[in-house]
């Protein structure tokens, strides 16, 4: 049974991928909204990858019957990590990154950035989370 406050494996609109998922809202013993544990969005339930959106496939389609989707593979941390340019470099405030560069953070282990975010900030993701941290300020 769903509670609020529970885990679920859903879609993530922003990660667009099936992660972990926390419940904040249940109806009728569905969860309605969750948020992303990797990402922290919050966003309306939509099952997982492959999951029907629990009409009929005829309701769905206006009629008509739904061309079966293909099921979209999970991908892994250290896929993603695998994928990233270069070796690791060590994590600093005063050095400068750039998007898709492996880091090494004494605290939070081998990630790699993200995105680049104004005020010199870089989202790095780690295998637990998604980090904002500093960086260009030397």
């Amino acid at each position: 049974m769903v509670k609020v406050g529970g885990e679920v494996d859903a879609l993530c609109t922003k990660c667009q991928l099936t992660l972990a998922h926390t419940v904040h809202a249940v109806v009728a013993g569905r969860p309605v909204k969750v948020e992303c544990n990797t990402c922290h969005s919050v966003h309306r339930y939509r099952g997982t990858l492959g999951a029907g959106s629990g009409r009929p496939a005829a309701a769905r389609a206006g009629g008509l019957r739904a061309a079966p989707r293909e099921k979209a593979a999970v991908v892994g941390f250290e896929e993603l990590l695998a994928k990233r340019r270069g070796d690791a470099v060590p994590y600093s405030p005063k050095r400068t990154f750039a998007v898709d560069e492996v880091v090494d953070h004494p605290l939070f282990g081998r990630g790699f950035v993200s995105a680049l975010r104004d005020g010199g900030k870089i989202e790095v993701t780690f295998r637990s989370d998604v980090k904002l941290l500093v960086h260009a300020r030397g």
